[in-house]
């Protein structure tokens, strides 16, 4: 059988030159989404801007701040509704009067950097298409102290001799 001269004669590099190229080259491996388990989380704000890339919204980077997921990261993308700030009812507006634990007015200036550090409560979910998690618009709430770790305060000591109390006073 015949070869064709075409492929002998056609050559790429030296060896060398080859396993030059294959070292600039990076490895990387695949990797799937790490999901966090749906239900009800405390979340602390890392980062926040406001972005325009599939209409106005926040892009918001959450950290689980307390509980068995706690340090857990993820980025959300609240819708803004308005171009140049951020419309009353939407998911935006709903995360920064959680943030500022504050009823906020309709002509209010708000600003992205109020945000970091601040923490809400919130159902989180799985995306529809799997890949990552968000939080569930009508959820969104300001993060309320429980009970328990109301009650953990530590309490001063208190001596029921009223006239020892008196006698300690500086005249």
């Amino acid at each position: 059988m015949k070869r064709n001269s075409t492929k002998e004669t056609l050559t790429i590099g030296s060896r060398n030159e080859q396993n030059r190229r294959k070292s600039n080259v990076a490895k990387l491996t695949a990797q799937g989404y790490e999901l966090l388990d749906s239900g009800r989380y405390v979340l602390e704000v890392v980062e926040a801007e406001a972005v325009n890339e599939y209409g106005p919204q926040l892009r918001l980077k959450l950290r689980v701040a307390e509980g068995e997921h706690e340090g857990f990261e993820f980025t959300d993308y609240p819708n803004r509704g308005a171009e140049d700030g951020v419309k009353v009812g939407t998911k935006a507006w709903d995360v920064f009067e959680a943030c500022l634990n504050a009823r906020l007015a309709p002509d209010e200036e708000l600003d992205t950097d109020n945000l970091i550090g601040k923490r809400f409560e919130a159902m989180v979910v799985t995306k529809k298409s799997g890949k990552g998690n968000r939080t569930e618009h009508g959820t969104i709430g300001p993060h309320r102290l429980k009970k328990a770790q109301l009650n953990e305060v530590p309490k001063t000591e208190e001596s029921n001799d009223v006239e020892e109390e008196f006698k300690n006073i500086p005249i």
